[in-house]
């Protein structure tokens, strides 16, 4: 048996039930397979970073190099093309100019290379280039050549957080109406068919639109996942499960970062990447509905079924009197929410009670800037990855692998320290990381990567920690829509990381660093002025969250 029989009409918290399972296979194969939704989740938000990477390459010069057989850089290159004296490059559209008769004289006969028909005073434009590589992005695919035309490699990440600044709400949206399910599936099976059908772009605008439909589709199914593996599990066994299946999500960009590292060509790699995304259909047949959103629905027949699914895996059964004090439990809810207008706040009243408040509008100001911060370095650290030195690729799955020992250690950490600093230390740690890699020579080229993975190492536990301390320092009567407006601008930072190679091309590659590093700084000595919230009950007004962590 389960437990004791419930009284008829008795009622019954959902999780009082599932505190009464284990953690059967049916909960485990269900968050397994969570996780590899998670994985997939990661393709489309950074799938970018390879699609639209800059190449090296640079003109070419048919009257010196060998047509058939190129060299990117001979012995011969800086005495026809001009050099960047920053990066010790040559310009990527710039030659210098030929002149085949000097005063007369012809300088070049049979084809032969001669150097002093180059004027070192005289540099124009190019239209044939000379690749290092021999990989294909929508660089050379689509003729985006030269620093004029940087803009647009940038755009499309851009365009990618325009595309979840519009879908995170749709599929909020979608997720209440139709369930949690259906946005994972239909999410992950669209974005599948918009990634497949982005690698037969023709033209770079045709890419652009289907980058934006894909984002808009697949923004919503990391957080649809995340909620139907944790419901399924115990209040005690959610901070494990959900750890382990936040260790999935880095992984997809890995994989990502070895497919791209041995095909070498966007179009095949997106393929392979997103056709396997369709198979994701199939969990319409396996994986069971948020027992939450059944309930409020008041499908208590589904969500018992469910229930029993889980109690079975467990060797145990559901007794019949639970399904009463579902039942029961379902039309006390109703009946707690039977005026809307009374319990919801109009987006006046809602601001009303923000600006009423110092305290809280402080704290909305500071941790909107943390989560902007956040979001800024996250993301730009993983794209600064494909322009960091050594292999791009190799760089892109370090920084992040890198993720999973952080999101092992950010829980350790918020058991055993407190909130305030577990959050204001790994931003510094984060900024110093990043301020550091500037300081480091280049010849301790290991150093200064060691460096940039410890700084998406800290920065990716500021991230998890952000989450459960955003919630835990406002009231539950402006919770969630506080933690949309922080997240939002976070979102305003997403859209500006993919920026930071301008930035980059025009000012140098030490630039976006160093700007990482100054605001992380800046976030970590402002997140020393959030209250504490570890083991502190989560206030219900804005009067108990004004005074959170005051002993």
């Amino acid at each position: 048996m389960l437990y004791q029989e419930v009284n008829s009409g008795e009622v019954m918290d959902l999780d009082e039930i599932l505190s009464n399972f284990g953690l059967g296979s049916y909960q485990v194969t269900v968050c397994a397979l969570m996780g590899l939704v998670l994985m997939y989740s990661n393709i489309s938000p950074l799938s970018y970073a390879i699609t639209a990477s800059d190449l090296n390459y640079r003109c070419e010069i048919p009257q010196c190099d060998d047509i058939e057989n190129p060299e990117y850089k001979p012995t011969w290159l800086e005495r026809v093309v001009p050099f960047n004296e920053k990066t010790i490059e040559p310009y990527k559209c710039l030659k210098l100019h030929y002149q085949p008769i000097i005063n007369g004289t012809v300088t070049s006969t049979n084809g032969t290379c001669n150097y002093d028909a180059f004027d070192r005073n005289s540099k124009e434009k190019c239209n044939k280039w000379i690749f290092l590589e021999t990989e294909r992005t929508i660089v050379n695919d689509f003729g985006i050549m030269c620093e004029e035309n940087k803009w647009k490699l940038s755009m499309v990440g851009t365009i990618n957080s325009i595309g979840q600044f519009v879908g995170i709400p749709l599929a909020g949206f979608i997720s209440d109406k139709y369930g949690r399910k259906f946005i994972l599936i239909i999410g992950s099976v669209l974005s599948a068919i918009l990634g497949t059908l982005r690698s037969f772009s023709t033209n770079y605008y045709t890419f652009l639109l289907f980058e934006l439909l894909d984002s808009i589709a697949s923004s919503g199914v990391y957080a649809a996942t995340f909620v139907l593996g944790l419901e399924l599990v115990s209040p005690k066994s959610r901070v494990t499960v959900s750890t382990l299946m936040g260790c999935f999500y880095p992984m997809g960009a890995v994989i990502m970062g070895f497919a791209a590292y041995m095909i070498l060509d966007w179009r095949i790699m997106l393929r392979v990447l997103y056709l396997p995304g369709l198979l994701i259909l199939g969990y319409a047949w396996y994986v069971p509905e948020s027992m939450r959103w059944l309930q409020t629905q008041n499908r208590i027949e589904e969500m018992a079924n469910v229930l029993s699914k889980v109690a079975k895996s467990n060797g145990k059964i559901l007794p019949a009197s639970v399904k009463e004090a579902l039942i029961a439990n379902s039309i006390a809810n109703s009946n707690a929410t039977n005026s809307p207008k009374e319990n919801q706040l109009s987006c006046s009243k809602l601001m009303s009670k923000i600006f009423s408040s110092k305290e809280i509008f402080l704290r909305l100001i500071n941790c909107s800037f943390c989560w902007m911060t956040i979001t800024l370095v996250y993301y730009g650290l993983s794209l600064t990855s494909v322009e960091f030195s050594g292999n791009k690729y190799v760089n892109f799955m370090l920084v992040n692998i890198v993720e999973v020992p952080a999101f092992l250690t950010s829980w350790y950490f918020m058991e055993h320290f407190s909130r305030r600093n577990t959050q204001a230390f790994s931003f510094l740690f984060s900024g110093i990381g990043c301020i550091m890699v500037n300081l480091v020579a280049k010849d301790y080229a290991w150093f200064k990567l060691i460096l940039f993975l410890s700084s998406k190492y800290a920065i990716t536990m500021a991230f998890n920690t952000m989450y459960v301390f955003t919630a835990e320092m406002f009231p539950t009567e402006l919770r969630m829509s506080l933690f949309g407006i922080a997240s939002m601008f976070g979102r305003m930072g997403s859209m500006f990381a993919p920026q930071m190679t301008l930035l980059s091309a025009y000012f140098g590659h030490y630039v976006p660093i160093l700007l990482f590093g100054i605001i992380s700084f800046m976030a970590g000595a402002l997140a020393f002025l959030f209250p504490e919230t570890k083991d502190q009950k989560l206030p219900d007004t804005v009067k108990q969250a004004e005074f959170v962590g005051e002993v």
